[in-house]
């Protein structure tokens, strides 16, 4: 039987990028999953739609993750489909960049509501029924520029800095029932880097790139799997770098 067979994932800002790709790869591996949405319901819902396609079986949970409220609402429903939660993958994630001395209050705040507050929120909802159960796995999406900084995005490296902390705290005292593991990109190639980042950027980057390329999200959804599967039984409180060992530069 297939490793994911029946189990049950929950996946924030699963309606596009990563957070599609991955939840769309869990599905076709058999997984109950809870599509997660903040705002596009079309998208989300054409999610549970290829992902019932493939004979997996999804629901979509629209929820600001910021909100305990709603987050609540979103894991009651989850459970009530499914019994159960196995994995999160705290994917949900937002960049509002601006020069430090020309941020805007609510540019900061908001980054963090989604970035740490929402991964804290959401962990802490989930984790509370994964010990009720037979413990899970949790999956942070965090960054490389967690460790070498990003001008004009104070905001968001700060918060990315903090959800790599969050993850071995967690670790530390959801052990040994929960791992605990966050993954930190570097480029994905994907339609967003390319509106946001010019020809010579990326050139840049590639080329200060042991590989030479960037990543696929296609290999980040997989590697994502491969941190919520047995393979990685051993491993909790690390943020892995997936950056084709640009960050050691």
């Amino acid at each position: 039987m297939p490793e994911f067979t029946g189990k049950t994932v929950l996946i924030t800002g699963a309606g596009r990028g990563i957070g599609r790709h991955t939840a769309l790869s869990f599905g076709a591996a058999g997984a109950n999953v809870c599509v997660n949405y903040a705002h596009s319901a079309a998208e989300a819902e054409n999610v549970v739609r290829e992902i019932e396609t493939s004979g997996g079986k999804a629901i979509a949970c629209k929820a600001d993750i910021s909100d305990s409220e709603q987050v609540k609402v979103m894991v009651d429903a989850t459970m009530d489909a499914y019994g159960s939660i196995d994995i999160l993958i705290n994917n949900a994630g937002l960049s509002v960049d601006g020069p430090f001395l020309e941020m805007k209050e609510a540019d900061w705040d908001r980054v963090y509501e989604v970035n740490l507050k929402g991964p804290f929120l959401v962990s802490q909802a989930v984790a509370r029924k994964m010990i009720a159960g037979d413990g899970g796995v949790i999956v942070n999406i965090s960054a490389t520029t967690t460790t070498y900084g990003r001008p004009n995005a104070a905001n968001y490296c700060s918060t990315k800095a903090g959800l790599n902390m969050l993850t071995k705290c967690m670790a530390l005292e959801l052990g040994p029932s929960i791992r605990v593991n966050g993954l930190g990109l570097g480029f994905v190639e994907s339609p967003l880097v390319h509106e946001v980042y010019s020809k010579e950027q990326l050139a840049q980057t590639i080329e200060s790139t042991p590989l030479k390329r960037m990543t696929t999200i296609e290999e980040t959804s997989a590697f994502v799997k491969l941190l919520a599967s047995r393979s990685t039984s051993f491993v909790t409180g690390q943020t892995i770098m997936f950056d084709g060992g640009r960050n050691m530069r």
